[in-house]
């Protein structure tokens, strides 16, 4: 019996990229495998959804799943691999900066026992030089505070064992980034790497708002690292307070005078004080809005449509 390779892509407006992108995966598949393509329009204002059903109603191995909203890149991802029933599943986006061309060697690093197979950027055609500067800088935080579950250059684009599926499917999360999770629900992880090529058609919907919030969310979601260091932090101005303070006092008794006359390095020290301080309880709060929103257990999508599932 032959398995089956799952291939997961979320779409938003991507009413032009998806009859050139069909052909194109079908022709990558290895024929000894059987296959189903999942389309997750999340919430197109476009013809994407007409576009998916069209060609579902030709091919059942074309499957769609329409969300009632707009509900964002990780829940179109989280909803599609869900419905995956392949032994392996491929994810990845629609607008042909994932290229297909990589399924085949997803596939034989699969065949060798690897249980996940991460595409790794290695230069970006399509970026621009703030966007180059944005990801570097967020993958180099992320990789220090995660202890190396979150790697530089790796996206969405992967080949993931069903045993690796099944660990994000019973992770009850709502705030979910996979780039992590997947990582720590994989025994045998392999990288690839590769040159990402320019959109086919249309413009990106990612927006520096939205490397901002996922950049948050990786950053807490996988690590108390950062109130570590803010506690870390604090016992060392509280130390270097009282040695100030013990030698002003010295001063005072020998030589009769302040250490660092006048209220300009009060005013200093105080204000930095204060920035700190509301710093770390930003921080903290971003901690506690995750904690509200998962203890409140909203579902993560709402499924409008589904075609061939």
């Amino acid at each position: 019996m032959k398995k089956t390779i799952s291939i997961v892509v979320p779409c938003l407006n991507e009413e032009k990229n998806i009859p050139e992108l069909i052909p194109e995966i079908k022709k990558q598949i290895p024929r000894k495998y059987n296959y189903e393509i999942i389309f997750v329009d999340d919430g197109s204002t476009d013809q994407t959804s007409q576009t998916i059903t069209r060609f579902a109603r030709h091919d059942k191995k074309i499957k769609g799943i329409f969300l009632h909203k707009r509900f964002g890149h990780q829940a179109a991802l989280t909803a599609g691999i869900k419905k995956a029933s392949g032994h392996a599943v491929i994810t990845m986006d629609s607008d042909f900066q994932h290229p297909p061309k990589l399924i085949p060697k997803f596939i034989s690093f699969w065949e060798k026992g690897y249980d996940l197979i991460q595409a790794q950027k290695k230069e970006d055609h399509s970026a621009s030089l703030l966007r180059k500067i944005e990801r570097r800088i967020g993958y180099y935080i992320w990789n220090q505070v995660s202890g190396g579950v979150l790697i530089p250059g790796v996206s969405d684009f992967r080949l993931m064992d069903q045993k690796v599926a099944q660990y994000i499917n019973r992770s009850p999360e709502r705030d979910i980034f996979l780039r992590g999770l997947a990582f720590l629900g994989s025994r045998k992880p392999a990288f690839i790497k590769y040159s990402v090529p320019r959109r086919r058609h249309g413009q990106s919907n990612y927006t520096t708002k939205m490397f901002l919030n996922m950049f948050v969310n990786g950053f807490i979601s996988f690590s108390p690292f950062p109130l570590r260091v803010a506690f870390l932090l604090g016992v060392a101005i509280t130390c270097f307070s009282a040695l100030y303070l013990f030698i002003d006092l010295a001063v005072r008794l020998i030589l009769h005078k302040a250490m660092i006359p006048g209220w300009v390095s009060i005013i200093t020290i105080t204000t930095l004080m204060n920035g700190l301080t509301l710093l770390y309880l930003g921080l903290l709060g971003e901690y506690i809005g995750v904690i509200f929103r998962e203890v409140k257990k909203r579902p993560k999508y709402i499924i409008k449509n589904l075609i061939n599932l």
